[in-house]
């Protein structure tokens, strides 16, 4: 009830001597009792947890740096590994041109072999056919000539023989 004032509300403005010595008595022994019992201990429960936040802000720094450095490896091996796929894919793609243009070559060079070959033969069975066909034109002639002078034949009998030996020249 001391602190009520005369409307019957907290009268905070008006000090009381009494009351203001009792309370800086108790906390001069609050303070007695913290500093002699305490407060060595607040202190070091504080230090040990200031040590401890620097220590695990320490250890924190050391393993942010690490992971870069294992990142800026990593992404060096990735650029590296990048490099060396494409070399290889380039080395790739030029062999295989080089193999394409090689068997295009190779195709080309027997093609041609191939179109001489068959030349040479059609120019052989040409030439075979040409000297078999005079063989024959010489045979049937002498065989034309010798029956002629073996009979002697009328006009009418001699167009008919040319006939009949025309059409064997035309059958062959």
């Amino acid at each position: 009830m001391f602190f009520l004032g005369s409307g019957g509300g907290l009268n905070l403005l008006n000090v009381n001597p009494g009351l203001v010595v009792w309370t800086l008595v108790t906390f001069l022994v609050v303070v007695f009792i913290l500093k002699k019992f305490a407060w060595d201990l607040i202190l070091k429960a504080i230090d040990d947890r200031t040590a401890g936040i620097e220590g695990e802000i320490t250890k924190a720094s050391t393993l942010r740096a690490e992971a870069e450095k294992v990142l800026k490896d990593y992404q060096d091996k990735v650029n590296h590994s990048k490099d060396e796929a494409l070399g290889i894919i380039n080395e790739a793609k030029s062999d295989a041109s080089v193999i394409k243009n090689k068997m295009v070559d190779d195709a080309n060079d027997e093609i041609r072999k191939m179109r001489e070959q068959s030349l040479r033969e059609i120019e052989l069975a040409k030439t075979k056919a040409v000297h078999e066909m005079q063989i024959k034109i010489a045979e049937l002639s002498v065989q034309i000539a010798g029956e002629i002078l073996e009979k002697q034949l009328k006009k009418e009998d001699y167009s008919a023989f040319i006939d009949k030996e025309l059409s064997k020249l035309e059958r062959i």
